[in-house]
Parts: C-alpha cells; structure tokens; sequence
C-alpha cells in the first residue's frame, strides 16, 4: 500500500487520498478502503483507522458524520462535554461533526477499527483541533 505522510495542514492530500492509501493524521492512521462523491456535495469515505497501543489519538472533528465498528482492541472514546464510554471488539458509535472526541487506547492490542465517514467532499475527513495526551 502506498504510505502518504500527511503534515497536519495538508488539507489537500487528505481530501485527494486514493483507495489503498494510507496517511497519519493526529496520531491516527488513516487506510482509504472505497470512496465515492454522494450524494452531490459529499463523500461517502470508508476507511480502516489504527491507532496504537498505549496512545491516544489527537482530538478531532469531522465535517459530517462518522459511523465507527470495533474491530479489535479495547478504548475510550472521549467526547467534550459527555462521559467517556468503553468500546471492545464488536460494538459500534456515531460521531457527529459537532463532537469533538478521541480515542484513548486501553488494551495492549492497538485498536483497529471499521469507519464510514460522510462529509462535505471539500473538506478533509477529520480537522485535528488538540494535542494527542501524554501517556
């Protein structure tokens, strides 16, 4: 797979991503698995995101809606103003574009997880707006 080093204001090459593409952003590594432009406007982006064990992605937002299915490793998903809630291998979220939210990775096993994001086809599909926590 191609491997695109993705500077955090690169907004471009991250709208511009080709299917089997990689890139990290925020701490998060983003694989492009199919996208299309629907409906008129927007893209439809479903992706494979990694994040490390031990880590915790960088706060984010998206420009749309993310639809989120846990593939592997133990997190919490962190949203400002709510409750953290666990997530493990086999359980599912939505994230809407107002939420600005993380995940902190809990297990030894980096987490792994299935994402459709659909989004205003102009903007990148995540704006990074924080610092990733030290752990």
């Amino acid at each position: 797979m191609q491997e695109l080093a993705l500077r955090e204001s690169s907004v471009e090459e991250a709208i511009a991503a080709k299917v089997g593409a990689s890139y990290v952003q925020g701490g998060i590594k983003r694989t492009t698995l199919q996208k299309a432009n629907f409906p008129e406007g927007y893209t439809v982006n479903c992706s494979i995101i990694e994040v490390p064990n031990g880590t915790s992605a960088a706060p984010h937002t998206h420009p749309g809606l993310e639809c989120t299915y846990v593939l592997e490793g133990e997190f919490d998903l962190v949203t400002e103003g709510k409750p953290d809630k666990r997530f493990k291998p086999g359980m599912s979220y939505m994230v809407t574009d107002k939420d600005v939210h993380f995940a902190r990775v809990l297990s030894e096993t980096p987490i792994k997880l299935l994402c459709v994001f659909i989004h205003d086809k102009a903007k990148t599909v995540a704006d990074v707006v924080g610092n990733a926590e030290r752990r």
